[in-house]
Parts: C-alpha cells; sequence; structure tokens
C-alpha cells in the first residue's frame, strides 16, 4: 500500500512548490522530495492509494524486449526512472506496458527496490530481468543491465523464428502429399472401382489393394477419424497432466538429437547465466534466475545440483561437467573464465557457440528434408497414380479383348 502526500517545499531555486508524492510512509517520502533536491516545509498524508493487487501480466517477449531496451535508451540520455517510466507509459499504446509502467511507477515512488519491484512484473521465463536491473544498479551500470535483458529475449526470439522458418517447409510438404493421398484414395479411387467390377476381371495386384485400402478408409472414415481425435485428446491431456512430458524429455537430451537439443537447452542456460554474471549478480542468485528460464523441466532437474554445489565451494565449471549432456566446450570456456575472471563474458560466448551449432545441424535437416520429402512422397504418389493408370489401361485391355 503507497500513500498519497501533499507537500510544500522549497526548490531548489528557493521557489515555494507544492505538489504531491505517493511514498511507503512519511519518512520515506521526506527522504524522496530530498533526493529531488526539494526541502520540504509541509508534508501531511492525503488519501491512500492501492497499488494494484492484481499486478499486470508478463509481457510477451517482444514487448518486454523493446520496454527495457527503450528504457535503457532513456536512461541513458540522463532520465531519471520515474520520468522515463512515464514516458514510456504515454508512448507506448498497448494497455499491459501502461500497467506495467504505472505498477513500476507506484512500487518505486513508494520505496520499493528496483529488484523486487521488476520482479513483480517480469515473472515466469522473463524472471531473470529483475537480478540484471540489481546487478546493473549495484554496478552503476542500470541502463546496461537493462539492455542485456532486452538482448535475452531478443535472442530467444531470434531462435525461435529460425526454428519456425526452418520447419514450416518439410511440414508444409508432408501435409501436403498426406492430403494428396486421401484426395487420390477417398475420390480418385472409388470413381474407378466400378469399372473393375463391371468388366468382370480381376484388376491389377497395385490396383487391388488401393480399392481395398479406399473401401477400408471410406467404410471406417467416421470410426477412424473419432479415434484420431481421442487420441489427440489423449495427448493433450496426457501432456497436461505431465504423463508424457518426461519420456519425452529423455528421448530428446539423450536420444539421437541430444547434441542439437542439448545445445539449444543448455546453450540458452549459459548465455543467461553468463549474462547476469557479466552484470555482476552473485552467482548463487544468478544461478537461481538463470534456472527459471530453462523450459525443460527435465534439464532443470539436472541443472539444480550445481546450486548447491557451488555452495559448497566446487567451482562452477567442476558443477556444470557433472550435468548428465551439458556441452563439454561451454565446461572448457567456464574454466577458462574462472581462471581469468571472465567467466561471465566466455560462458555467454560458448552458449551462443553451442545454440547456433545446434541451428546449423536444425537448418541443415531442414534443407535435407524439404527435398528428400519431396522425393519420397513424389515417389509415392506416381506408384499411387502409376497404380490408376496401369489398372485402368488393363481393364480397358480385357473389355477390349
Amino acid at each position: 500500500m503507497a500513500d498519497q502526500f501533499t507537500y510544500v517545499a522549497i526548490s531548489p531555486e528557493g521557489r515555494r512548490v507544492r505538489g504531491r508524492i505517493a511514498a511507503r510512509d512519511e519518512p520515506t517520502a521526506f527522504d524522496l522530495l530530498r533526493r529531488d533536491g526539494l526541502s520540504p516545509l509541509r508534508l501531511t498524508a492525503s488519501r491512500a492509494v492501492a497499488v494494484k493487487e492484481a499486478k499486470p501480466k508478463s509481457l510477451a517477449d517482444r514487448e518486454a524486449a523493446d520496454f527495457l531496451s527503450s528504457l535503457a535508451d532513456l536512461l541513458k540520455a540522463r532520465a531519471d526512472i520515474r520520468t522515463a517510466l512515464g514516458i514510456l507509459g504515454d508512448r507506448f499504446e498497448r494497455p499491459q506496458v501502461k500497467l506495467v509502467c504505472q505498477t513500476l511507477l507506484e512500487e518505486i515512488g513508494g520505496g520499493e527496490s528496483l529488484e523486487r519491484a521488476f520482479a513483480g512484473s517480469f515473472q515466469g521465463r522473463q524472471a531473470f530481468v529483475a537480478p540484471m536491473v540489481a546487478a546493473g544498479e549495484a554496478a552503476g551500470d542500470l541502463p546496461g543491465g537493462l539492455q542485456r535483458g532486452a538482448e535475452v529475449i531478443y535472442s530467444r526470439l531470434k531462435l525461435r523464428d529460425q526454428l519456425v522458418s526452418v520447419l514450416a517447409y518439410p511440414g508444409f510438404v508432408f501435409a501436403s502429399a498426406i492430403g494428396a493421398v486421401f484426395v487420390i484414395l477417398l475420390f480418385i479411387v472409388p470413381s474407378i472401382a466400378p469399372l473393375a467390377e463391371e468388366t468382370g476381371s480381376n484388376p491389377p495386384i497395385a490396383l487391388s489393394v488401393m480399392i481395398a485400402a479406399s473401401d477400408f478408409l471410406r467404410n471406417n472414415l467416421i470410426l477412424l477419424g473419432l479415434g484420431l481425435g481421442t487420441l489427440v485428446a489423449a495427448l493433450i491431456v496426457a501432456g497436461q497432466v505431465g504423463v508424457l512430458a518426461a519420456p519425452l524429455e529423455r528421448l530428446f537430451l539423450d536420444g539421437p538429437a541430444r547434441r542439437t537439443v542439448s545445445g539449444l537447452v543448455f546453450g540458452g542456460f549459459a548465455q543467461s547465466l553468463g549474462t547476469m554474471l557479466a552484470a555482476g549478480a552473485p552467482i548463487g542468485d544468478a544461478i537461481r534466475l538463470a534456472l527459471r528460464s530453462v523450459s525443460s523441466a527435465g534439464a532443470k532437474r539436472r541443472l539444480e545440483p550445481i546450486a548447491y554445489a557451488v555452495r559448497q565451494g566446487q567451482s562452477l565449471s567442476d558443477a556444470l561437467s557433472t550435468v548428465r549432456g551439458f556441452p563439454a566446450s561451454i565446461v572448457r570456456l567456464a574454466a577458462v573464465g574462472e581462471a581469468s575472471n571472465a567467466v561471465g563474458e566466455l560462458l555467454m560466448r560458448g552458449g551462443k557457440l553451442e545454440e547456433d551449432a545446434a541451428l546449423r545441424r536444425i537448418e541443415t535437416l531442414g534443407r535435407i528434408a524439404g527435398p528428400a520429402l519431396i522425393v519420397f512422397l513424389g515417389a509415392l504418389l506416381g506408384v499411387l497414380m502409376g497404380g490408376l493408370l496401369s489398372g485402368v489401361s488393363s481393364m480397358g485391355q480385357s473389355a477390349l479383348g
């Protein structure tokens, strides 16, 4: 709860000024006025203003990154934090951003620390923002801490966009080919099947198989649809309950694609951890907050013991080396960073290298998968159409003979 105080004060120019200020209590209001260069003559509590009990929802990643980057730019231009938040609240049109600016203004004006204020507005996958802000403030570089937080979010957005662009083409080719097969079996084959019955001859094996598949599909289409829908619903429920999470994560982290998955998951963790350490955050807080940015529960369970190991005096590189599947290249760079007092920078570099290598493997797979799917599915469609044409030709010859 923050109170509104009406004040009468002397400005640095010697003029008497009046106004209002939000603060947690009277001494806090007095200190805030003194910090602004005013000499209070009278300070009266006017009315209580409740800080919104319903905290603003976390901003979308791109909105959060833009907000943090813009706030850093304003602070670099010598604006104070409250003025900068007021400017951003007027500049951004999205109500959610305005609410975040308003909430931060109220909490900071009420004497709340920057770390606690930002922790309330940036949660979940964005929880690392608060310690970066605190570390930047402690190091005398608050704009730098805000900018580093924005860069981490921008990096995640870039990764997501690259994954979508790489996998979209093979997925489109696969869906198109499956659709074409269904059209052939549901519409084209049924129009040819009566010809085979009229001729009285046995159709070729390929056409017989296609007619049987078409009949099965048409006769059981509703049951198949219900079965598929039930399966999808069961998978969704199992995913929400968490039954599928553990086996799928083990498959991804320990299966054939483990190098790529570990590069993305552990590389992102290393970048978040390195960014906070480079900003001056204590290693215990940096590990705790970097763990929050890991979306994979399985990977998070593997990483959690390193916090305890570091508290027990073990070096960070040794603790990371015990994590199953953690890239060895990042561990080596962490060891070099500990020896050269640059562990944050080298962790960021190692995480970025692993993430880039994983993306290159995905891009290579995408470039191969697209043409390979076209060839395979083209061959499948060719076999289907060849079977249809040969069957029609054979039945025509039988009819003429």
